[in-house]
């Protein structure tokens, strides 16, 4: 028996001496807690302990996916990721007993992005990653706390990223501010009827760039913007004594005025908007504006999302990775929470993928079949964090096997390239291959359809963690209906 064996079946033994014990450990902390006992005792009588001597690294990215699944049972384990600006490493979050990980490496089939390293001597329980699968079957408890287990170790780093960032950038002022505070002014409106150069004068005078056109009851039925006035002077035919009505924006995008700066920040971010309207009972009491809400934080979310949607080279977007790092310092010291944070990343990744699409297909030419890009597991749930990788796929129609081959020959030279783009700009290519470029992840939707039904007709421990990844699935780019009849 080798010295690695010797040790292996030494900490395994230890474990199987205590069975008893080493549940009631675990039955203070959750999800053990909650799990029934036969699934609990599974979980022990798989696990070994293996003890770590403080700043002995216990899993690292450069060890390839990970293999197995930690929990703490004695000692505290340190997070490190190296430091972009200051060089070293820099301790990100610490895990200390009664706590797991890797969760979403695991979950995600790769490696880790983070060194865990023993920050004090510490003894561990190693569960294989077969018996991980296995247990992730049985369980739903334990399922459900796995596939929320992101969610939560973002709460956990959240606390000490945030202390951080405040302690660089200060706190006055926060993301959870009521918007009725920063509309401090009175809302600048007219009638449908006004002519559209008695507008603009207005605008003028009351140093605002939009002006909201109300009916009778003061409810908002358009908005006229600087963007607006712009589109009209490039008009050679544009009547400037025309009522505004003609030229304005119909139904503005509004909210309550006890909605929070961050409500109006991705609103403005998800529908390309530099204005939001703050009604109540009907009547518009408020108005915004892009620059109301970011130059008091110097954080522009709506100016770096149109910085993506208009990069006109992929080392543009690539170069902007930077700049979505310290919007996302900046969001911490004023107040976001982890849920606030990913949603602010999803959002502007969704704004990279499809710049990265759209670049690509002006470079390959259009393939001439419509196609919606998916997205799958953390990506699916809106929950990406700032060091994601790949996971998606292509989905089109097609009427029969053969018509779909012929499709899927034309896509894949241009899913590919997508894929090595989006590796240039900062979205690592996915160890596990979920990937579109990978032939078995560009299919038709008859083809989505039967691999899903595979999913569920063989409820393999394998296949059950697959639909963890695949059945949280959305398109980011394209037409949505196809992905909607899948559901």
């Amino acid at each position: 028996m080798s010295k690695a064996d010797a040790f292996t079946q030494a900490g395994r033994t230890a474990v199987l001496q205590n069975i008893h014990g080493t549940m009631q450990f675990l039955q203070k902390f959750p999800p053990f807690n909650q799990m029934e006992n036969a699934h609990l005792a599974y979980l022990v009588e798989q696990c070994q302990l293996r003890f770590y001597a403080a700043d002995e690294s216990i899993i690292k990215p450069g060890d390839g996916p990970v293999e197995h699944f930690y929990v703490v049972k004695q000692g505290r384990v340190a997070g490190e990721r190296p430091h972009s600006a200051k060089g070293g490493t820099e301790t990100t979050f610490e895990i200390t007993t009664g706590e797991c990980f890797p969760l979403a490496a695991l979950l995600g089939e790769r490696a880790t992005r983070t060194e865990h390293r023993a920050a004090e001597d510490t003894f561990c329980l190693q569960l294989n990653k077969q018996a991980f699968i296995k247990l992730f079957a049985l369980s739903t408890t334990f399922r459900d706390f796995a596939l929320r287990g992101v969610s939560s170790l973002l709460d956990q780093v959240n606390h000490q990223v945030r202390q951080r960032a405040a302690e660089t950038l200060g706190t006055q002022y926060s993301l959870n501010t009521r918007l009725g505070e920063l509309a401090m002014r009175h809302p600048v409106m007219c009638s449908p009827e006004t002519p559209m150069r008695e507008a603009v004068k207005l605008m003028h005078e009351q140093q605002v760039g939009s002006i909201v056109i109300v009916d009778e009851q003061q409810s908002p039925l358009g908005i006229f913007t600087l963007r607006d006035l712009r589109e009209a002077v490039a008009d050679v035919d544009a009547d400037f004594s025309a009522p505004v009505r003609h030229t304005m924006s119909l139904a503005p995008f509004h909210l309550s005025p006890d909605a929070s700066a961050f409500d109006a920040a991705i609103a403005m971010t998800g529908r390309h908007i530099a204005h939001v309207c703050l009604v109540r009972d009907g009547r518009l009491c408020g108005v915004v504006s892009e620059r109301d809400l970011f130059s008091l934080q110097r954080v522009d979310l709506v100016h770096l999302a149109r910085t993506i949607r208009t990069a006109p080279r992929i080392e543009a977007l690539s170069s902007l990775r930077g700049d979505i790092i310290q919007l996302v310092d900046r969001m911490l010291a004023h107040g976001a929470s982890s849920t606030q944070i990913t949603q602010i990343i999803t959002l502007l990744n969704d704004h990279t993928v499809c710049r990265v699409i759209e670049l690509t297909l002006e470079e390959k030419g259009d393939p001439g079949v419509p196609f919606s890009w998916l997205c799958f597991g953390s990506e699916g749930r809106r929950e990406q964090t700032l060091l994601t990788d790949q996971d998606n796929g292509i989905l089109f129609e097609a009427s029969d096997a053969a018509q779909a081959e012929q499709i899927r020959t034309r896509l894949l030279p241009i899913a590919e390239r997508i894929n090595q783009s989006l590796a240039l700009c900062g979205f690592t290519l996915c160890k596990g291959n979920i990937m579109a470029g990978n032939p078995e992840l560009c299919l038709s939707r008859t083809e989505w359809a039967r691999r899903f039904a595979a999913f569920v007709r063989e409820a393999t421990p394998e296949n059950l963690l697959a639909s963890s990844i695949y059945f949280d699935l959305r398109v980011v780019w394209g037409d949505e209906s196809g992905c909607a009849q899948l559901r």
